[in-house]
């Protein structure tokens, strides 16, 4: 059974304070301490000290270098000779004060060593890598140490898109249904809430309870949590449930209860990115624990003890059926002044995700990591090899400045369906527009090329824009002429195609000067060598004028059988010699013959 907190507080309070590992002198007289601890959030502490000589003009205890920023400040308290710590961190803001009446103090800041993870926004690429390793690494890159539990799902890529380390770390955890806490010892802890835990103080109405107030909301309770995501592979939405869950027994008002009152039937999570089935389960059910911690909020105070701590359990008795029983506690704020400690509690937490804080509406990226807006510009590096051949291309994120060589994009096309559409892939180098499906990093999409003085236009522009044009890199080339109303199809060799509405013509050229032209006046075939027609069934000839041969030198005519018909007059002449002849018979008919 938990103690009350008022247990062994007769004695005198006991304050010790270190710097650097040093106990303040005790000519250093402290006016106050004021320490705060909430989960998802960086602990803090202020120290407020009597300082200032009027008549030496002098800041004795501000001037030493006991207190200089970057000092490692330890804070215990208790009762008789027990002390246990209740913060650990480094100095970060060095003040003075002097009221109006002439009240002289030293102010100091401090903050857990992880502060470092909350400055300055960065941006990485984390490839097959767990959420459990990804935070351990942003923890351990701060200097901190970190007690983070595992997770299941190895990302083939994550991306973290100019946000603070502690902001990243804070959507990962919370898409895990895990919870970030500073520890007092300087640890970060990452984990699941701990709502059956023994509770660590017992606080009662009437014995040692100084104020209480807490809230019963059904309209954060759920009674279902859907959360569905688009899998491309499949050309369909995917999605995991969770159902209603009682994290821990406070009062006599379930969880389903309350969500019967207001809640609807299902809550939906949606995601236009692949979101893995396990990670479509964890955010579902990490939304109904949330919601689950939200069920009854509240604040109370007590005699200061170092047991309170974000993420324990305190049982409260005497405040009636609706709320009498353990409650989890979220923040802690320790304040020592003149001798005295009292401990403020808040138990429950807000139903609203870190993500939701910052302005209505759906937020990026679902909230699943820190979004990114508008879009960006990426440089093509890879045309292949789509470890999850989705038909993706490689690209760097220039504003990324990762390591890794770039991200998997999927391409944007005017037309693509199965088997079938328009195949134009960007050239390797090409400076192309991200877009992000759902805001999110992780998930690119190739939208388009875009022209720069390093990527020069293969037409420079005009006003009256009348050309346009499919270029390759090889220079194959289709033009459209929209003045002349003209259609061109050109190789490197100039071997071309034109269809000219303004010529009334169709035109095509090689490069050898071979031409077939086709015009008003007829159909022209130029050649300066030979026109060869060959076909394996007849060849057939007609018009309605004349046809003529002409041939500079002799026109030869071969085949089986050879058969001429004139319906009206037949001629065959010589200028200079003429020969009828055959190997056979040879005959000569007419009405009438005549031989010279």
């Amino acid at each position: 059974m938990a103690d009350s907190p008022a247990l062994n507080t007769s004695g005198v309070l006991k304050l010790t304070i270190t710097s650097n590992g040093a106990p303040l002198a005790d000519t250093i007289r402290v006016i106050s301490v004021d320490i705060e601890r909430a989960v998802g959030r960086i602990c803090q502490a202020r120290i407020e000290i009597l300082d200032g000589d009027m008549p030496d003009n002098d800041f004795p205890v501000s001037d030493m270098d006991t207190f200089a920023p970057g000092a490692a400040i330890v804070i215990s308290a208790g009762y008789g000779s027990n002390a246990t710590q209740i913060f650990d961190g480094v100095l970060i803001r060095h003040s003075i004060r002097i009221t109006g009446g002439n009240e002289a103090r030293l102010v100091l800041e401090c903050r857990h060593k992880a502060v470092k993870m909350t400055i300055g926004s960065y941006n990485a690429n984390y490839i097959d890598m767990k959420d459990s390793d990804i935070i351990s690494q942003l923890i351990g890159k701060a200097g901190a140490t970190s007690d983070v539990a595992a997770t299941t799902t190895q990302h083939k890529e994550i991306v973290q898109f100019y946000s603070t380390d502690w902001d990243f770390m804070l959507l990962r955890a919370e898409a895990n249904g895990a919870l970030v806490i500073a520890d007092d010892d300087g640890k970060i802890s990452v984990k699941a809430p701990q709502t059956s835990a023994a509770a660590v103080l017992k606080v009662t109405y009437g014995i040692d309870l100084m104020s209480f107030s807490a809230d019963i909301d059904a309209r954060t309770q759920l009674q279902s949590v859907v959360a569905a995501a688009w899998d491309p592979s499949t050309q369909a939405m995917v999605q995991q449930t969770a159902g209603a869950a009682s994290l821990y027994e406070q009062g006599n008002l379930s969880a389903s209860t309350l969500a019967s009152v207001a809640g609807p039937a299902t809550f939906r999570l949606q995601s236009t990115v692949p979101v893995p089935s396990d990670d479509l389960k964890s955010w579902s059910d990490a939304t109904q624990m949330r919601a689950a911690l939200a069920r009854i909020r509240g604040h109370m105070s007590f005699q200061g003890s170092a047991l309170a701590k974000p993420g324990t359990m305190i049982e409260v008795d005497g405040v009636g059926k609706r709320f009498s029983g353990s409650v989890f506690v979220s923040a802690v704020q320790h304040r020592i002044v003149d001798g005295n400690w009292i401990s403020e509690v808040d138990f429950g937490m807000s139903p609203e995700r870190f993500s939701e804080r910052r302005g209505a509406g759906d937020v990026m990226a679902s909230g699943l990591v820190p979004g990114v807006g508008g879009l960006q510009i990426g440089v093509v590096t890879k045309l292949d090899a789509d470890p999850e051949s989705q038909y993706r291309i490689q690209v760097a994120v220039q504003v990324l400045q990762a390591e890794t060589v770039g991200v998997w994009a999927r391409l944007a096309s005017f037309y693509g369906s199965s088997g079938v559409g328009a195949f134009f892939i960007p050239e390797i180098g090409d400076e192309v527009i991200l877009g992000y499906l759902n805001g999110d990093p992780s998930y690119p999409v190739v939208l388009g090329s875009v022209y720069s003085s390093q990527h020069k236009m293969p037409y420079e522009l005009s006003a009256e824009n009348f050309t346009k044009a499919f270029w390759t890199k090889g220079l194959l080339k289709v033009i459209f002429d929209d003045d002349k109303k003209v259609i061109t199809l050109v190789t490197p060799q100039k071997n071309t195609i034109e269809m000219s509405d303004d010529a009334k013509s169709i035109c095509l050229t090689d490069q050898n000067d071979n031409k077939i032209q086709m015009t008003p006046d007829g159909i022209t075939l130029d050649s300066p060598k030979d026109i060869v027609i060959n076909a394996k069934g007849k060849v057939s000839i007609s018009a309605v004028g004349n046809i003529e041969q002409t041939a500079q030198a002799d026109i030869k005519s071969q085949a089986l059988n050879i058969t001429s018909t004139a319906n009206v007059g037949f001629t065959a002449k010589g200028s200079a010699t003429a020969e009828l002849s055959a190997s056979g018979q040879t005959t000569v008919k007419g009405a009438l013959v005549m031989i010279n």
